[in-house]
């Protein structure tokens, strides 16, 4: 009885882990496209799908329109800093995620987590957006 709970209770993570139970379409298909499941093509915001095709190595940061996530692809991607980025939380998620900050300093609970998930330093069991939980279990390390 208690091999077919443990069994039952892995596949169900494993399930809850998929990209299919994010709401958000573009979120969806970026999801998909991080873990190599999918494609960029499909995702409708210009800045998010130029991001995606930019992180999966297909594109580049130069076409999105917003600076603050613009820099932040940069960043990620190797070729800039996260010293340009004007907003607090999305500069300490950057600083975070490339190995030169903390997630201590972002302000919203949940992106807290999701950079602590993403960082390997935390779970994201805390998260309470279940499009952000669902991304994280799929993203996280």
């Amino acid at each position: 009885m208690r091999v077919i709970i443990a069994v039952l209770l892995m596949l169900s993570g494993y399930a809850y882990a998929d990209c299919g139970n994010i709401s958000d379409s573009d979120q969806r298909a970026y999801c998909y496209a991080k873990t190599d499941r999918g494609s960029c093509l499909s995702i409708s915001n210009s800045d998010l799908r130029s991001a995606c095709y930019a992180e999966t190595g297909n594109g580049s940061c130069l076409s999105i329109s917003d600076s603050d996530q613009r820099a932040y692809c940069y960043a990620k991607t190797g070729h800039g800093s996260c010293l340009s980025i004007s907003n607090s939380d999305l500069r300490s998620a950057c600083y975070a995620e490339t190995g030169n900050g903390s997630c201590l300093s972002i302000s919203d609970s949940d992106q807290r987590a999701y950079c602590y998930a993403k960082t390997g330093h935390g779970s994201c069991l805390s998260i309470s957006n279940s499009d952000l939980r669902s991304q994280c279990d799929a993203l996280k390390p």
